[in-house]
């Protein structure tokens, strides 16, 4: 089996067990969360929560293109937006950072 096919693979497991929902340009996915942090930033009127987290998707779940930086995603029912898009070209798993919606 070439290492592709077995990153995948155990991906594809990691997913079916510890899978989250989330949803893309009226696509739903299946993601991995990879990070999460969660820090507090000064705003006007104080201070205000700022979610960093990182997802691992199978490259295969998006049919035509690959999300950008920018774009919005949902996750878990939360709306973050995409601030780096990460990819190997011989990987077969995308990452995408995220956070708040506001920054």
């Amino acid at each position: 089996m070439e290492l592709e096919s077995e990153i995948l693979s155990d991906l594809r497991q990691l997913l079916s067990e510890h899978g989250v929902k989330a949803r893309w340009q009226n696509i739903d996915l299946l993601v991995l969360v990879s990070r999460v942090k969660r820090e507090q930033q000064i705003d006007m009127g104080g201070f205000v929560e700022s979610p960093d987290l990182s997802l691992r998707v199978p490259k295969l779940a998006f049919p035509s293109t690959l999300p950008k930086t920018g774009e919005r995603i949902e996750v878990d029912g939360t709306e973050y937006r995409i601030s780096q898009v990460s990819s190997h070209p011989r990987s077969p798993i995308l990452t995408l950072s995220l956070s708040t919606t506001d920054e």
